[in-house]
């Protein structure tokens, strides 16, 4: 049994796996593969035929346990087990299957070790990064997204609804999508500016004007996702094409009205005006 502990690294997982498992396909193994919370498992045997020259059900055993920034890799040979994906991975720990075999059987293992720890090295150093709770949460809504998408469809298809309603269910569902993406990403960047304010890359007023962009941009979205909203109401005919430019008209003054007060606070908080001034000039504004 090898094994190497990886420090500070913040790759994902779930990639790695994957990444070692389409290695092994390369080289001609079957695989089998099982997670649980913190641990990853992964065998691979060569065919039969094969295995009969080199011995009974001899397999590679791969196992990572950890977190994306410190986790541990282990390699080994062991028994195929029957059936992983019933077994489970906490199951086989809890009742005691026979997790590695120590030792390094045969020439042939030692090769395809050497070759599998440059592989895993070089995937550690350059693989794909772990996704933040942002980028997660991206993903999340994005795939519920798809499943709205796909039941809508299928239910105009059935002639559940009609075209109207689909159009307008579809514009609103796909705009949803959009503002929950564009908020995860505003909410990421925020974080980082964070970071570079803490770690004094950024002064307090460099950050609040940073932030206020940000925000504005958020606010721009938002703006979007209304006028989408509205577009779906038009398509649908519940609002008229006169309604629908009166409301239209009323978002884009109140847009308007809050990059106006953005650029007001951008102003303030850069210490050009002050904040009686602020003040007067936000009033004005609203009156």
């Amino acid at each position: 049994m090898t094994k190497k502990t990886y420090r500070d690294k913040d790759r994902d997982l779930d990639v790695l796996l994957k990444d070692i498992d389409t290695w092994f396909g390369g080289q001609g193994y079957q695989t089998q593969a099982n997670k649980a919370d913190g641990t990853w498992f992964l065998q691979a045997k060569k065919t039969e035929a094969w295995r009969k020259v080199v011995g009974a059900s001899r397999a590679f055993n791969v196992l990572i346990q950890g977190q994306p920034k410190d986790f541990s890799v282990e390699l080994s040979t062991g028994e195929w087990i029957s059936n992983l994906a019933v077994v489970g991975v906490v199951s086989w720990f809890t009742f005691g299957f026979p997790l590695l075999v120590t030792g390094i059987a045969a020439g042939w293992s030692k090769k395809i070790e050497s070759d599998l720890w440059d592989f895993i090295d070089s995937k550690v150093m350059f693989g794909e990064k772990a996704k933040s709770a942002q980028e997660l949460a991206v993903i999340k809504s994005q795939n519920t997204s798809e499943e709205k998408l796909t039941q809508l469809r299928d239910a105009y298809e059935q002639g559940f609804i009609d075209e109207i309603a689909y159009n307008a269910k579809k514009l609103e569902i796909e705009s949803q999508r959009r503002t929950s993406k564009q908020d995860a990403k505003t909410e990421d960047k925020l974080m980082k500016l964070k970071e570079l304010l803490d770690a004094g890359i950024l002064s307090q007023g460099e950050f609040e004007i940073k932030k206020a962009e940000l925000i504005r941009e958020s606010s721009n979205s938002e703006i979007e996702s209304q006028v989408s909203k509205l577009n779906a109401a038009l398509a649908a005919g519940i609002l008229t094409q006169e309604e629908y430019e009166t409301k239209k008209a009323v978002i884009e003054k109140q847009s308007e009205l809050a990059g106006k007060i953005k650029q007001l606070e951008n102003a303030r908080d850069a210490g050009i005006i002050t904040h009686e001034e602020f003040e007067k000039k936000k009033l004005a504004l609203l009156v």
